[in-house]
């Protein structure tokens, strides 16, 4: 049993979870969690960063949990409701910042894993003077190398005049290197994942080293889709590093 204290919070109407450290620090992170997956599912690994002296809070994403879950998460029919969710996440961005802005001196480290890793990044894109930093687990930031990734994982064919095209390329963070090249990141790939391929990711970070970013990235060999606890120590470790 959990013996962390946890409680459900509303934050301008989004559901939040609150995983509190066992002794309070003043160090907050938003954790994001993944596409089809639920704010609840990311109790471990709140915890693995309470335990760590980190308050964390887990908004339940749009179209997911308690705000609307779709029936069918892997519909072709339902593919822009992926995009459309982690534009929503960066627009309640500021509701969350400035809660805890409210309360705590120190700003939020934000992770994600999956659909929470492209998130985050496309957050620090636009909010990243708000930020102590950035951990995205499985994810991506170049996000029109990730649609092409999807349509062939899916079978699908979407042309250039599909309505979202545009806003995936102006909110893509390779469309914002010159803001991101100030925030830290550390980013985390499992070299056989089948779902978000690490390619994306692997050509973002080429492009932020380039631009003069203070980014880190590990690949695990052989890993898929997971957060392993090797990935959550390294992210720990990382932070800690960019903390003081």
């Amino acid at each position: 049993m959990n013996q962390l204290k946890t409680e459900k919070i509303d934050i301008h109407g989004i559901p939040v979870i609150l995983v509190h450290p066992p002794i309070e620090t003043g160090n907050p992170a938003i954790l994001y969690h993944g596409w089809s997956s639920r704010a609840e599912y990311q109790l471990t690994k709140a915890s693995i960063l309470a335990v760590n002296g980190y308050t964390v809070f887990i908004p339940e994403a749009l179209y997911h949990g308690e705000r609307g879950a779709l029936k069918d998460f892997y519909q072709k029919e339902d593919y822009d409701i992926f995009w459309k969710t982690i534009f929503r996440n960066m627009e309640e961005f500021p509701f969350l910042s400035d809660y805890i802005k409210e309360r705590y001196s120190e700003k939020p480290f934000i992770l994600g894993h999956s659909m929470g890793g492209l998130s985050v990044l496309g957050i620090g894109s636009t909010y990243g003077k708000d930020v102590k930093g950035i951990v995205s687990f499985n994810g991506s930031g170049d996000w029109l190398l990730t649609h092409l990734f999807i349509q062939a994982r899916f079978g699908i064919y979407v042309k250039k005049d599909w309505p979202l095209y545009d806003e995936i390329e102006k909110k893509s963070p390779m469309a914002h290197l010159d803001t991101l090249k100030d925030v830290p990141i550390f980013m985390t790939n499992g070299d056989s994942d089948g779902s978000i391929d690490p390619r994306a990711q692997a050509h973002f970070y080429e492009e932020l080293v380039k631009a003069g970013g203070k980014a880190e990235r590990v690949v695990y060999p052989l890993l898929g889709h997971f957060v392993t606890t090797n990935m959550m120590d390294d992210g720990l470790q990382w932070m800690e590093k960019v903390r003081p």
